[in-house]
């Protein structure tokens, strides 16, 4: 079992780089860690340009590393959830579409090594798209803005990859479940929707692990965190994985 998932491992990794999924989540980190500092820095003088071609006067409050921070945040929880998805939707259902599922299944591979294999290998990848985005935003900040805490901002990025890895672990498995990876893409933005708008209500929504955003802000300002989102968060880990296994052991392929 050690052999196979360190083959499939490797192999999870060079489709990675070939199919260039990789690079593009790389780049994507890349660019939020250096507009969002920069965002947050030039914005008043960027409002006040539009506000006088349009002759109003705009008046802001002063710019601090919370808002490079909280853009930092917004960046990855908003746009990043959806480029994780468009990344991870056909992990799956794309195996299962060209063959190679099919290929690895008839091979004494179990599909809990496959499974897991993929599930490492995004884990990797989102490791090391939100380091370097982690180092080259705490980079700008520091520069930018004084009273930055760095260390705090460390941390708080590895809240923000428990958020990325539920995103990309549910829509993993659900690619694990359906026959194309749109189906598997379309399920996951759904279901991050409806976990998003439970987050926005008070009550049970407090569980949902979208609120995760939230923690990583508390943490940045150096205030205690609650621990509810995080039970979401590997309750749906958790259930995700075992739903994909359940499915993927009843699969039979296509002739």
């Amino acid at each position: 079992m050690h052999n196979n998932i360190g083959i499939l491992l490797w192999k999870e990794m060079t489709e990675g780089l070939r199919s260039y999924r990789i690079l593009i989540w790389v780049m994507v980190c890349l660019f939020f860690g250096i507009l969002s500092p920069l965002s947050a820095y030039y914005m008043p003088d960027i409002l006040a340009m539009i506000g006088s071609t349009q002759n109003i006067a705009l008046t802001l409050t002063e710019v601090t590393y919370r808002d490079a921070v909280d853009q930092y945040v917004k960046n990855f929880t908003q746009i990043g959830s959806i480029i994780m998805i468009f990344l991870a939707m056909g992990s799956v259902a794309g195996e299962k579409a060209d063959g190679s599922l099919q290929f690895l299944m008839v091979r004494p591979i179990s599909f809990h090594v496959i499974l897991f294999a993929k599930i490492i290998a995004l884990m990797a990848m989102v490791v090391l798209g939100i380091g370097i985005a982690a180092l080259v935003c705490a980079l700008y900040t520091q520069y930018l803005f004084p009273g930055f805490p760095l260390t705090l901002f460390i941390q708080s990025n590895l809240i923000l990859l428990l958020y990325l890895l539920v995103i990309g672990v549910m829509t993993t498995s659900l690619s694990a479940m359906v026959s194309r990876p749109v189906t598997a893409g379309l399920a996951s933005l759904g279901l991050w929707l409806v976990f998003s708008m439970l987050g926005s209500l008070g009550g049970a929504g407090w569980y949902s692990f979208t609120r995760l955003a939230s923690e990583i802000i508390q943490v940045v300002e150096g205030f205690p965190i609650s621990l509810k989102p995080f039970s979401s968060a590997i309750l749906v880990i958790l259930g995700s994985i075992e739903g994909a296994l359940c499915v993927l052991s009843r699969w039979e392929p296509s002739h």
